[in-house]
């Protein structure tokens, strides 16, 4: 007789089937009896498989070890390793039945499916120690593992319907496991760890992993900079399968019973990613079977603790430096433009989604290289949830009218816009590259104007946080909005605009109450986050006086916009009206007597052009001055141009 099993690949779909067919002898020599003629079949195929009459079931599980061995993670082996007998029995014959539930007549006496009366009844004393009792609780060690489902929990136990959790049966029978918010990567799927780039060292941490079973790979940094990638990269290392699950299932009992069955059984390492907000600590929960490795990937804020006695190692990802990210602009195929590309102060992964959009483009037009055009695009396409539900994008078209600063806030803003420009250089390596400026002055005195160009003048886009959407009512909502905005902000190649910024950033008061006590610690918060920003930050104030001190003590730069004098309020009119045939002298008579901020003049030329619309003709002396008049009446104030003469006769 030819070696049984000989044809069969050894993986997971053949062991499975000859588990099957080994239950399939067991549960026979124990009923002892005329084998049905449903079961035929599967005693003739297995005759086949074995290459000769049939064996006993004892000497088939016996030859089906000797095949398995040195067979990496098969699930049937690693479920049943250090457990008491019967486990794998019980598990098998679950599994059987689902595969054809008429088998479930050697179990039951009936067809469907298995209970726990019907299992106890049936392997007690199968094994030395597997009285009823033992029987009974290895079922229900079972389902509180998540290994098996129970269809109606409210019935008595012993009427209890049994069937294996779908994912764990996917796993099982070779499929791909099937399970909303998890998916599971096979360990040749994962990133090689030559292809890293950046710092951490895959192999190191996968040697870790390999050496510690029980371990905790925590991997902090921005999003979008490869956390995960290293984490993979180390399980492939370690020789692991990953498990990714979605954060949600960790809150969910039920769900994170099976996911950490499915990855006890697929020997995984269980990948997620948590953001816990400032001052909070997740738990990671406990699980009945699981022990195994976890990675992390989170950011700089909030903490994550594991289960006792599972040991914690660190990882901290900067965003990457010019040579990292030219480096990672080679790799995604920018060529020739990678030199320049790398520039960009972009996390590793924004850059791969950069470029992968730009290939697409390209492709699409039918080029084989990407173009500077291509790139353009793809960066302005680059976008973050985190960032898009709390803040707005402030369109670049058309571009920004003409900044009229003073002599000495001009040269200010041009130190502000080399300091963005050379930030890195200046900044420490791996990190301390951000940029804070402070906008100070009254409404309409050109602040958010400026923020328009320093963007433009960098190159990159401005986003304007949504107060309405940051500042919440409830304790500690306001900080994970804003720690949500910031984290996604660093990631990308943007200007940051927080606008009316002293509303948050208001001082700090004795504490008479437990609203005072939250305000400051919302404040200090914001303090120390605005200390540790990446990025480009620019805040702006109508009242600085009401802004914390220790704010201005961490901006890098501080320009104050006063309202226009006459000859700057001549400009401002003059170019905002367009073509007009407004006197001369009215014009100087504006300038001089009315006191009005730029943005107060910007309302004033789009009202007389309003009206000149209405009458079908340019913008002359009427419509200035009506237009002026109701800016006035707006701000509740007394207009102080002279009366027409016409009007005084």
């Amino acid at each position: 007789m030819t070696a049984p099993f000989a044809p069969l690949p050894p993986d997971r779909a053949s062991h499975f089937r000859l588990t099957m067919f080994g239950t399939v002898l067991r549960l026979g020599e124990m009923a002892g009896c005329e084998a049905p003629d449903f079961l035929l079949p599967y005693l003739d195929e297995a005759a086949v498989l074995w290459g000769g009459s049939l064996p006993t079931s004892a000497q088939w599980f016996g030859a089906v070890k000797a095949w398995a061995a040195g067979t990496p993670r098969l699930p049937f082996v690693t479920l049943g390793a250090g457990r008491p007998a019967p486990f794998a029995d019980l598990l098998a014959t679950i599994a059987l039945i689902e595969e054809d539930p008429r088998l479930a007549a050697l179990v039951e006496g009936q067809v469907g499916f298995a209970t726990v009366g019907g299992l106890t009844a049936l392997w007690r004393g199968a094994a030395p120690g597997a009285d009823a009792a033992a029987v009974r609780d290895l079922l229900l060690e079972m389902v509180a593992a998540g290994l098996l489902a129970v269809p109606d929990p409210a019935a008595p136990r012993v009427d209890w319907q049994l069937r294996l959790a779908n994912p764990i049966h996917d796993l099982l029978s070779g499929a791909t496991p099937r399970m909303e918010g998890a998916a599971l990567e096979p360990n040749a799927t994962l990133p090689s760890p030559d292809s890293w780039i950046g710092e951490g060292d895959p192999e190191a941490l996968g040697a870790m992993l390999a050496a510690t079973p029980r371990l905790l790979l925590l991997v902090r940094g921005p999003r979008h900079n490869g956390r995960r990638t290293l984490i993979r990269s180390a399980a492939r290392a370690a020789g692991l399968d990953v498990l990714n699950l979605a954060p949600g299932l960790l809150a969910d009992p039920a769900q994170w019973r099976v996911a950490g069955a499915l990855a006890h059984a697929a020997d995984a390492l269980i990948l997620t990613e948590l953001q816990p907000p400032p001052g909070e600590t997740v738990e990671l929960p406990p699980h009945p079977l699981f022990d195994g490795a976890v990675g992390i990937a989170c950011g700089a804020a909030g903490g994550v603790r594991a289960p006792g006695g599972t040991a914690t190692i660190g990882v901290r990802l900067p965003m990457p430096e010019q040579a990292g990210r030219e480096a990672h602009w080679r790799a995604a195929g920018a060529g020739a433009l990678a030199a320049r590309l790398a520039d960009l102060s972009l996390t590793s992964g924004n850059i791969r989604r950069a470029a992968a959009g730009a290939a697409a483009r390209a492709t699409a037009a039918g080029r084989r290289s990407m173009a500077d055009g291509d790139i353009g695009a793809s960066l302005r396409d680059l976008r973050d949830a985190g960032l898009d539900a709390l803040a707005r994008p402030v369109e670049a078209d058309p571009p920004p009218e003409p900044l009229r600063l003073e002599a000495q806030d001009q040269a200010e803003f041009e130190a502000l816009v080399l300091r963005c420009r050379h930030r890195e250089a200046l900044g420490a390596p791996g990190g301390g590259r951000g940029v804070r400026a402070l906008f100070a002055g009254p409404s309409g005195t050109g602040k958010s104007l400026a923020a328009r160009h320093a963007a433009a003048a960098l190159g990159k886009d401005l986003y304007r946080i949504d107060l309405s959407a940051t500042v919440s009512k409830y304790i500690g909502e306001t900080e994970k909005s804003l720690e949500r905005a910031l984290s996604a902000a660093e990631s990308l190649n943007i200007v940051l605009l927080l606008d009316e910024g002293d509303a948050l950033m208001a001082r700090r008061t004795d504490v008479a109450s437990a609203n005072d006590r939250y305000a400051n610690l919302e404040t200090n918060f914001l303090l120390q986050r605005i200390e540790s920003f990446d990025g480009i930050l620019i805040v702006t104030s109508n009242d600085a006086d009401r802004i914390d001190p220790a704010f201005a003590r961490r901006m890098d730069a501080s320009l104050t916009f006063r309202a226009p004098d006459e000859i700057r309020r001549h400009a401002i009119l003059g170019q905002e009206l367009g073509d007009h045939r407004v006197s001369a002298a009215l014009l100087q008579e504006v300038a001089c007597r009315c006191a009005l901020t730029g943005g107060q003049l910007h309302n004033v030329a789009l009202h007389a052009r309003l009206l000149a619309l209405e009458a079908a003709t340019a913008i002359g002396d009427a419509e200035l001055r009506r237009a002026i008049v109701r800016e006035y009446r707006k701000a509740g104030d007394y207009c102080p141009l002279k009366l027409p003469l016409a009007a005084v006769g």
